[in-house]
């Protein structure tokens, strides 16, 4: 259906002819009525000219469409590219996608890790992809796609193709896994996966992958912070009431408020949660003053077996103590400053890394 836009300044019926003229030079024309009314830059719809058999314009190539007057002088033209509609559905890659993309992590032997549906994957091996499609072909065509999934995060960029033979009725679309039986592949962030055919993009989907219990240090951070006292029991009291039995009730070990040279002794304490049993933890502790390191002190741990419904009292360290002593041996209490302390992880597979810092400003 052809559309113009006009403006007319009076209301009246006028008559106009649309001329078409087809690639091999064959030319269809027709007259119409028109009822103008007074109107500004508006968009008409002119009476549509083809067939119910579709062979109206079955001449590929330009089309010239012309509007005339009723005295036959040029109102205005423009022009229509036929194409094959074989040539329109190869642009879009033979099939309209009817659904989300999902994803499966499996192995090599094709045994299911992660089924469809699933959101997020730790560690995957190889990663599949299916989608519900129509199919744009009224017959079976073997169609190969070309796929890239890109970590969002760094950038990296995985390309392979593959051959499926679309079934005119629709149906699954599923693309092959792509990774390896090491689980290394992918590196944790979001990952988009991008479906294309002829450097065009048929459709796209998203997958998480989240760090692994090794690539986390086999705990999860809960807790850490300062406590200052003046004897051995305010400390023991401490550990055992406000941080041991916090914990055994599933609490989270809290940040107590303190005045500054009231106090002599300074302590850290930090709290996990252990996401699988038996591997060796080293938790160093470094202590600051207004950014100057005062004191430092490492602890070894291992890992208990992990309960997602609780914390443990036996997930939790506390450093060594640091205090000031004056010349002559006694101690002295904490000025007003600016503490911190962060809390330092190593592990069998990674190096020394900050896993949580704690500040702290005595007045």
């Amino acid at each position: 259906m052809p559309v113009a836009r006009i403006t007319s300044r009076i209301e009246r019926k006028v008559t106009m002819t649309v001329r078409m003229t087809a690639p091999d030079g064959k030319v269809n024309s027709y007259d119409f009525e028109a009822p103008l009314q007074i109107c500004e830059n508006r968009l008409a719809n002119l009476p549509a000219w083809g067939s119910e058999e579709g062979t109206a314009f079955k001449t590929v190539g330009w089309w010239e469409y012309e509007l005339l007057d009723k005295k036959g002088e040029l109102i205005i033209s423009s022009r229509l590219h036929i194409v094959p509609v074989e040539e329109l559905w190869d642009e879009q890659g033979w099939i309209r996608i009817e659904s989300d993309f999902q994803f499966r992590n499996n192995d090599s032997e094709q045994t299911v890790i992660d089924d469809w549906g699933t959101g997020s994957f730790v560690s995957p091996r190889y990663m599949a992809m299916r989608c519900r499609y129509s199919s744009l072909s009224d017959v079976e065509r073997e169609i190969t796609y070309d796929v890239e999934i890109r970590n969002e995060q760094t950038g990296k960029t995985s390309r392979f193709d593959h051959t499926v033979t679309l079934d005119p009725a629709g149906g699954w679309l599923q693309m092959c896994g792509w990774g390896s039986d090491s689980g290394n592949s992918y590196d944790p962030g979001r990952y988009t996966y991008l479906l294309c055919y002829k450097g065009r993009q048929v459709g796209s989907g998203q997958f998480e992958v989240e760090r692994s219990p090794m690539q986390r240090g086999w705990i999860e951070p809960v807790a850490l912070v300062f406590y200052f006292y003046n004897d051995e029991k305010e400390m023991t009291d401490w550990v055992a009431y406000d941080c041991g039995l916090s914990l055994l009730e599933g609490g989270v070990a809290r940040q107590l408020q303190f005045r500054a040279n009231a106090c002599k002794y300074m302590i850290a304490g930090f709290q996990w949660r252990s996401l699988e049993a038996g591997h060796p933890l080293k938790l160093t502790f470094r202590f600051y003053l207004d950014g100057n390191l005062i004191y430092s002190c490492s602890r070894d741990r291992e890992t208990e077996p992990f309960d997602p419904q609780s914390l443990f009292y036996k997930d939790f360290e506390i450093s060594g103590t640091f205090w000031y002593e004056r010349s002559d041996g006694s101690v002295d209490t904490f000025r007003a400053g600016r503490y911190q302390v962060n809390l330092y992880l190593e592990t069998d597979e990674l190096h020394e890394h900050l896993v949580m810092q704690r500040t702290l400003e005595l007045r």
